[in-house]
């Protein structure tokens, strides 16, 4: 590959931390919006900031029973990352953008995968826009 194509972010691995399911017994069938949140946590975890962690954090149809939807699926994946030649100041607006980018279609396979093998219609979650989470969660911090 052409060298000029490398990204100074590498996906090394990911794991899948938690998955919670609970299903709705009482849900009255109802055309349905997805809803979900999610958060985005990052480490660093050597001295140089050249390995990351992204873990992010999905719920999808929080208080089910209450919100009259069919289940109730909560995710949490860690993604492995490694910086080549990043500068301090680039690591949010490239690193931990690019890294959730990266990630979120794990997210999504998984969530539509569970949910088919879970016995309810498969749920595909929407793309997202990452810059759009990371200043939302920026600024609930704040």
């Amino acid at each position: 590959m052409n060298d000029s194509l490398n990204s100074g972010l590498r996906f090394i691995d990911y794991n899948v931390n938690t998955i919670m399911f609970n299903t709705n017994k009482e849900f009255e069938d109802k055309p349905l919006n997805v809803k979900f949140n999610i958060d985005r946590f990052v480490e660093y975890l050597d001295d140089e900031d050249n390995t990351m962690l992204v873990t992010l954090d999905i719920n999808i149809f929080e208080n089910a029973e209450k919100n009259n939807f069919p289940f109730s699926l909560s995710v949490n994946v860690t993604g492995i990352f490694e910086l080549e030649n990043v500068h301090v100041d680039d690591r949010v607006s490239f690193a931990e953008v690019n890294a959730v980018a990266i990630l979120f279609p794990y997210i999504r396979a998984l969530v539509s995968t569970f949910t088919a093998n879970a016995n309810v219609p498969p749920l595909i979650l929407p793309p997202i826009n990452v810059v759009s989470l990371i200043e939302n969660q920026d600024n609930r911090v704040n």
